[in-house]
């Protein structure tokens, strides 16, 4: 693999932009999203940018590895246009108001991830708690792909794949548009589940057609008290009771789709690594899918009592396993024959639920296809 070392002497005001994959060891007064890093070594991963804000004179050690990994450096005169300044209004709103509840909302790539990072570790340095529901089932931090999740933020972060979800809600599917029904019914019910200062929900990237006027019903639904846009959002969000602040998205941060498609293979390793053969029979689990009921036959799955899923179309499936209707684990369908599955799956506990997807792995995880099934 191609690495590439170097060592640079920044002045106070630069901004060092640092794409993943790639390591900083980092002296000086130096942070990363509100996060004083002086004397620790940072790493980024593959697809992530993250800026590197000098405050004092610094040195900072790199190791940029592959072709996908990189830097730039902004100089003091252009930082305000890059890093935690451009959002710097949100926080002072946040500091005004004390909002329970801030939405965020943009296309994708537009930030929402890095800037939840950023205020929940303003956030948590002030001493609240915080709550944070993931809602982006295609390129989610804290769940699985076709997953959200939520947690409570107990320290502070540089990514939010390193925090671990307390609570999951399964959808089944890698896009939004279709199930912005069951959307909203998940982040309701996971933050039903949390109790915080303030939760951050970050969405998914749907913003066009009829991805802004689900992105203010679920506004509505959850009582938001701030939505923070991100970067040129056509259109508007009128909701009563609602404050909503316009901010601009930072440069260098667009993802290829070879680089968002690693990111979900890397997210579905993350979940289902270490995994072993597990069989059942399948009249000893319920089987759903999108909250539906399926039935399981001899030649494969029926769904809506007209719809079939043959077998060989299950195999490979990635499915969320759970106990009444709380998610515990996740599993690749390998095979269902004569009535038994056998699955693999890290997960060691009791289950009595199965919830399908109609997203396909490669039993080594490194393909990923979705299925053609609407119900």
């Amino acid at each position: 693999m191609k690495r590439l070392s170097r060592t640079l002497n920044l002045d106070v005001g630069s901004i060092l932009l640092l794409k993943g994959r790639a390591t900083a060891r980092c002296k000086g007064r130096v942070t990363i999203l509100g996060m004083d890093v002086d004397g620790r070594e940072v790493r980024v991963k593959q697809g992530k940018v993250l800026p590197i804000e000098v405050h004092g004179s610094a040195t900072i050690s790199l190791c940029i590895e592959g072709d996908e990994g990189g830097y730039s450096v902004v100089d003091k005169d252009s930082s305000s246009r890059v890093g935690t300044a451009i959002w710097q209004n949100v926080i002072d709103v946040i500091r005004d108001s004390r909002p329970r509840r801030v939405m965020l909302v943009g296309a994708t790539d537009t930030g929402k991830s890095t800037l939840a990072t950023y205020i929940s570790n303003i956030a948590v340095a002030e001493g609240l708690s915080v709550g944070i529901v993931d809602s982006d089932i295609g390129q989610g931090d804290i769940a699985p792909p076709a997953c959200m999740g939520s947690c409570i933020v107990r320290e502070q972060v540089l990514d939010l794949r390193d925090l671990d979800a307390d609570m999951y809600y399964f959808i089944g599917r890698i896009t939004p548009a279709g199930v912005e029904d069951h959307l909203i019914r998940g982040v309701m019910h996971l933050l039903n589940h949390l109790n915080a200062d303030m939760v951050i929900v970050n969405t998914d990237g749907y913003v066009g057609d009829q991805g802004l006027r689900y992105k203010a019903r679920m506004a509505e639904a959850i009582n938001a008290d701030l939505i923070v846009m991100l970067g040129d959002v056509e259109g508007s969000m009128d909701i009563p009771n609602t404050r909503i602040v316009r901010v601009e998205t930072s440069s260098n941060i667009q993802k290829s789709r070879d680089e968002r498609i690693a990111r979900r293979i890397e997210q579905y390793k993350r979940f289902l690594a270490g995994g072993k053969q597990v069989r059942f029979r399948t009249k000893s689990k319920e089987f759903t899918m999108l909250c539906r009921r399926v039935t399981f036959m001899n030649y494969g799955v029926v769904v809506n009592d007209s719809m079939i899923i043959p077998n060989d179309m299950l195999t490979g499936m990635f499915v969320a396993l759970a106990f009444m209707d709380d998610v515990m684990g996740f599993a690749i369908l390998e095979r269902v024959e004569g009535g038994i599955v056998t699955m693999v799956t890290n997960y060691e506990g009791e289950f009595n639920k199965v919830m399908l997807s109609n997203i396909k792995l490669s039993m080594d995880m490194s393909m990923e296809h979705r299925l053609n099934i609407i119900i």
